[in-house]
């Protein structure tokens, strides 16, 4: 459960928690086993629909599954809404990936966002974003009115916490995890830039003369990144749980987000979150999550190594950033993108808005 299907689940729980009686949502999922994760809840109707939510065959299909519910309007938390649909829409954009990097997505995601979701945008009532990057992109490409861009932040789930000093040895063998490790979250797509991380590991070896604590990255599987397997200095685990993932970060001696890249970055508030000592590229939305408490540094691997030597030198600073991180992560949190998204509901209900 990541990214924009975290987004919609996180957001849907806190709604309700703020949401009084008249507050209904019929949900969208693609199989009954997906409506098992909704919340237990009244106001809550899953929808199943058995397509894929991108595609020709959603955007034939989703217009009339809309009619027949009748909503006041559709919230498509992803970037996909359709674009024959007569009724009243608000879409959420989290990233313009597809088109800042648009030699890693090829040209049928370029032409979906020309054709279906760029005029699907600039129809909405409202267009919600997750960062004051992502707003001054969507703005420039896809000549959304900035009035109609509203800022949700992503919050992090209640499992992202600092580990309890008890925990700590147990959390270590359940999850069979080295003493002292690096970390890396993501996946093997190239603008997460893993493979800089794992050549800055290399780096890094050179200038400390000596083997540095082994690299963990989460969400790479064995072969996916340039044909990387597991050995002594590198350890890839495809997937962890959030209780496994919250663990690794509290574990880690140092947690590192090299994206070129993030319309948000989840990954960096759930490691500040758990107080990790973080280091995070200073591209793109980054900068805005991290704030101070974390080191911001260019993300080719030389960037990465003189950072990663630096703080695995400094015990004093790993320790200051462990104690900032949280208290950075609590200005980010679920119940306040709720209360800003149930506010524009609200308005464009009420009549046009902005």
């Amino acid at each position: 459960m990541h990214g924009m299907a975290r987004y919609g689940l996180e957001l849907l729980r806190a709604m309700l928690d703020q949401g009084g009686e008249d507050l209904g949502f019929g949900v969208l999922v693609r199989d009954r086993q997906a409506a098992g994760l909704l919340p237990n809840d009244p106001r809550v109707l899953a929808m199943v629909c058995n397509f894929a939510p991108y595609g020709l065959l959603s955007q034939l299909l989703l217009p009339k599954v809309l009619y027949q519910f009748r909503a006041e309007f559709y919230h498509c938390t992803f970037y996909a809404p359709p674009v024959r649909f007569r009724g009243r829409i608000l879409v959420t954009i989290h990233d313009l990936i597809h088109l800042r990097f648009p030699q890693d997505h090829g040209l049928k995601h370029r032409l979906f966002y020309r054709w279906a979701a760029g005029p699907a945008a600039r129809k909405a009532a409202a267009v919600f974003t997750v960062s004051q990057h992502s707003k001054r992109d969507i703005v420039e490409l896809l000549g959304v009115e900035p009035r109609r861009v509203v800022v949700t932040p992503n919050g992090v789930g209640p499992a992202f916490r600092p580990l309890e000093p008890e925990q700590r040895a147990g959390a270590a063998a359940s999850l069979g995890l080295p003493e002292s490790f690096i970390l890396g979250v993501g996946n093997p797509k190239p603008h997460k830039n893993l493979a800089a991380l794992v050549q800055a590991h290399r780096l890094l070896r050179e200038r400390l003369g000596a083997p540095p604590p082994p690299l963990v990255l989460v969400g790479v599987k064995p072969g996916a990144l340039g044909g990387l397997q597991s050995g002594p200095g590198l350890r890839l685990l495809p997937h962890l749980d959030d209780a496994g993932l919250a663990a690794a970060y509290g574990l880690a001696t140092a947690v590192v987000i090299p994206s070129l890249y993030e319309g948000f970055g989840l990954p960096a508030l759930e490691a500040l979150a758990c107080g990790a000592p973080l280091i995070a590229s200073d591209r793109a939305s980054l900068p805005e999550v991290v704030g101070q408490a974390g080191l911001l540094c260019p993300p080719e691997p030389e960037a990465q190594a003189q950072a990663l030597e630096g703080l695995l030198n400094d015990p004093a600073r790993r320790a200051a950033l462990a104690q900032a991180g949280p208290v950075q992560a609590a200005r980010f949190s679920w119940a306040e993108a709720a209360r800003s998204t149930l506010q524009t509901y609200r308005r464009v209900l009420d009549g046009p808005w902005p």
